[in-house]
């Protein structure tokens, strides 16, 4: 009467209910990885993370305690600026201007900046500096140096025009001997610290796997 045979139409019917088990599985297979909105697990770029907070911190840490008591030309150095500029250097502006806004965080919740703005000038610093290295000037010594004294050059120029706003009447002078001129020499003199660092903390993010696996082996 056109059906088919127990045997063969049970038979039937178990392969299309395995089929669609099989469809149901991937369908929500799919949901849920849309769920999660693309988001994934990368262990590199947490360890890297970490690595950059600890840095950030111990900078901080060396800024607000000993360049404090121990001042180069009588101004404290601004160390979290050359490493936010390394860190963008190294590992590209996304994260040099993610750095940026943790280290402006960090330093101002220490009190290590004399100027409350000035922090502002770190998340710009990272995102730009990350940017010419991509596209323009390729990572060297005399690229990081250049990319210091323009840093710096920056922070002094942001500096004069906050003291000029908040003090008022104020002696050019006094203003660059005192200060600028100060403040500028010492951080500069001691930007390779964080450089330094930043490179040897980071470089073995920027190795692929068999890099890593020989340097491992050897």
């Amino acid at each position: 009467m056109g059906f088919l045979p127990n045997g063969n139409g049970d038979e039937h019917i178990r392969s299309r209910i395995r089929e669609n088990e099989i469809d149901m599985r991937e369908s929500f297979g799919d949901r849920f990885k849309g769920w999660r909105l693309g988001f994934s697990v990368e262990w590199d770029s947490i360890l890297k993370g970490i690595v950059c907070g600890v840095l950030v911190v111990l900078f901080s840490l060396l800024q607000t305690t000993i360049f404090t008591k121990f001042k180069p030309f009588g101004a404290v150095p601004d160390l979290i600026l050359p490493l936010v500029v390394a860190i963008s250097m190294t590992e590209r502006e996304k994260w040099g201007a993610i750095v940026g806004i943790a280290a402006a965080f960090v330093i101002e919740s220490l009190g290590g900046s004399s100027v409350t703005l000035l922090p502002l000038l770190y998340m710009p610093a990272g995102y730009i500096c990350g940017i010419l290295t991509v596209h323009y000037l390729r990572d060297s010594v005399a690229v990081r140096a250049v990319y210091t004294l323009v840093s710096q050059a920056a922070r002094v120029i942001i500096t004069a025009i906050i003291l000029a706003a908040t003090v008022g009447d104020i002696n050019i002078i006094d203003m660059l001997t005192i200060t600028l001129i100060p403040e500028f020499f010492a951080g500069v003199i001691f930007a390779p610290l964080p450089h330094i660092a930043a490179k040897l903390c980071l470089r073995s993010f920027n190795k692929t796997r068999e890099e890593r696996v020989g340097t491992t082996r050897s």
